[in-house]
C-alpha cells in the first residue's frame, strides 16, 4: 500500500503539538517500493497466501570501517513447521560464527533458495543522517510530540501499566538527545531499523490475510541500548507505534497482531539458528565491493551466486540518507563475483 494514499504525517519541522508521526527517509523509500519490484514481494506472498501466521529475523552489519557496505536484512519465513524442530534442521546445515567460517555449506545455500523465504535488505549510507538539516532538533520534537501523545492515552487511561512505561521510555530517548554533547549513533540506528521493520510488517499485512507476525532480531547493540533503564528494548516499541499509526490510519479495528521474541541479555539466543539466515546475507552484502565486483573472502563467492542473485527470493534496496536530499532505489546484482 502507498503511504501517500493513507493519510499519515511526516515530520518536517512542522509544529505539531502530539502523536506519532514518519520519518522523511521512509516516504522515499515508500515511493520506491510501491514502483521498483513490487511485484516480486507481491508474488511471494500470493504464492503463501494461505498462511495466516508468519517470522521475521534480522540481522545488521553496521559502523564496520573495514567493510564498503552497511546492511540491514530481514528474512520473512512462514510458520508451517514446529519452531524449534525447524530450528535444529537449520542448525545442522548452517554454522556457529560467520566471521570464523571458511566456507558455506552447500545444503544450507539449498535450504535458503529451495525454502519459502524471501530476504529485504538494506544498503544504508555510511555517513547516514536522519534529517539533512538539523537531526538532534528533529529527534527532540519528535520525541517531545510522542511524550504529549502518551500524555492524552494516560488521561483517558490512568491505571494503563504500559502508558505509563511507554511515557517514561520516550522521556528517556528525549533526555538523550537533550544532552549538549548528544551520541545519536545508536538512536540513529534503531529509528531507521524500527520504522524499516515496522513498514515491511504493515505491507506484508496488506498483501495477505494475517493472524500474527513477529520479528525477531539479533542480539546487538540496537535492542541493548539503555537496557539497564528499560524493561525491553525500546526498539520494539517504536517498531509496534509505527505499525500501530499505518495499521490503524488504514482501519481502525485491524485485528493482525504485531508480536516480538525477547532474546536473552547472555547465552545462546532461543531462535540463534534461524538468525543465521539474515547474518549470512548481511555479511555478504557487508562485504561485497558491487561497483568493483569484489569480495574479501572466496566464501561470500557463493551467496553473492546463488543466493543474492536469485532475484524472486532477494530484493537489496540502497537508501542514501547523507546528502541534502534522500534518495532510494533497487540494487540487482550481476551472476558472478571476484575475489
Amino acid at each position: 500500500m502507498d503511504l501517500n494514499n493513507l493519510g499519515v504525517n511526516f515530520l518536517e519541522h512542522a509544529d505539531v503539538e502530539r502523536g506519532f508521526v514518519l520519518h522523511n527517509f521512509l516516504l522515499v523509500f515508500n515511493n520506491t517500493f510501491v514502483k521498483s519490484n513490487n511485484a516480486r514481494f507481491k508474488s511471494f506472498f500470493e504464492k503463501n497466501r494461505n498462511i495466516n501466521k508468519w517470522m521475521v529475523f534480522s540481522d545488521y552489519v553496521l559502523d564496520d570501517k573495514n567493510k564498503p557496505n552497511d546492511v540491514v536484512t530481514f528474512s520473512i519465513l512462514p510458520y508451517t513447521e514446529d519452531f524449534f524442530t525447524l530450528g535444529k534442521s537449520i542448525d545442522k546445515l548452517s554454522f556457529k560464527d560467520v566471521k570464523k567460517l571458511k566456507r558455506v555449506k552447500k545444503e544450507f545455500i539449498e535450504f535458503i533458495n529451495n525454502s519459502e523465504i524471501i530476504n529485504i535488505s538494506f544498503i544504508i549510507s555510511k555517513k547516514r543522517r536522519l534529517d539533512p538539516l538539523n537531526e538532534k532538533e528533529m529527534l527532540i520534537t519528535r520525541y517531545k510530540m510522542a511524550i504529549n501523545q502518551i500524555k492524552v492515552w494516560i488521561s483517558n487511561d490512568a491505571d494503563n501499566k504500559e502508558y505509563l512505561t511507554l511515557l517514561k521510555n520516550y522521556e528517556l530517548m528525549l533526555s538523550e538527545v537533550c544532552k549538549p554533547r548528544a551520541n545519536l549513533k545508536y538512536i540513529r540506528d534503531i529509528e531507521i531499523v524500527s520504522s524499516l521493520i515496522a513498514y515491511l510488517i504493515f505491507q506484508i499485512c496488506n498483501e495477505i490475510e494475517i493472524e500474527v507476525i513477529g520479528w525477531f532480531s539479533d542480539r546487538d547493540a540496537l535492542l541493548s541500548y539503555k537496557a539497564a533503564k528499560l524493561s525491553k528494548p525500546i526498539i520494539f516499541d517504536m517498531a509496534h507505534n509505527l505499525y500501530h499509526n499505518l495499521s490503524f490510519n488504514k482501519c481502525e479495528g485491524y485485528k493482525e497482531k504485531f508480536v516480538f521474541g525477547l532474546p536473552e541479555r547472555e547465552g545462546k539466543v532461543w531462535y540463534d539458528s534461524y538468525n543465521r539466515i539474515p547474518d549470512l546475507i548481511a555479511a555478504t552484502l557487508a562485504d561485497y565491493d558491487y561497483e568493483n565486483n569484489e569480495i574479501s573472502h572466496s566464501k561470500f563467492k557463493p551467496v553473492v551466486e546463488k543466493i543474492l542473485t536469485n532475484k524472486e527470493k532477494n530484493i537489496i534496496y540502497e537508501l542514501c540518507l547523507d546528502g541534502d536530499v534522500f534518495s532510494a532505489g533497487v540494487l540487482d546484482l550481476a551472476v558472478s563475483c571476484d575475489n
